[in-house]
């Protein structure tokens, strides 16, 4: 895979994680047996996906999803205090599981 044709598809969609989560759902889309938007045919199917998107091949309400229109705020972002995590709630918007104390976390 050509490493530079991420660059090109930045172009389009800046943000890198929203670009990561454009070129794998076209991919999937691919693997699906939808058909590909360029004559080119890479030998891969992410790299078909990004160079698609690096070449618009996409309208611009497809692309729309996944360009951020405003930043995001830190009071938007979740925190958590510091201690032990207790699960909590009842019905189905409890968690699964308690998050792990930073304290003991492995990685």
């Amino acid at each position: 895979m050509d490493p530079l044709i991420v660059f090109d598809a930045q172009r389009t969609i800046p943000n890198p994680f929203a670009l990561a989560v454009a070129a794998a759902g076209r991919a999937r889309a691919l693997a699906r047996g939808a058909a590909p938007r360029l004559a080119a045919r890479p030998k891969s199917r992410p790299h078909l996906a990004l160079s698609e998107i690096a070449g618009n091949s996409f309208e611009p309400r497809e692309i729309e999803p996944f360009l951020l229109t405003e930043p995001i705020s830190p009071k938007d972002c979740v925190r958590f205090k510091s201690g032990p995590k207790k699960l909590c709630g009842i019905g189905p918007n409890r968690p699964a599981a308690a998050p792990v104390l930073d304290s003991r976390a492995v990685h």
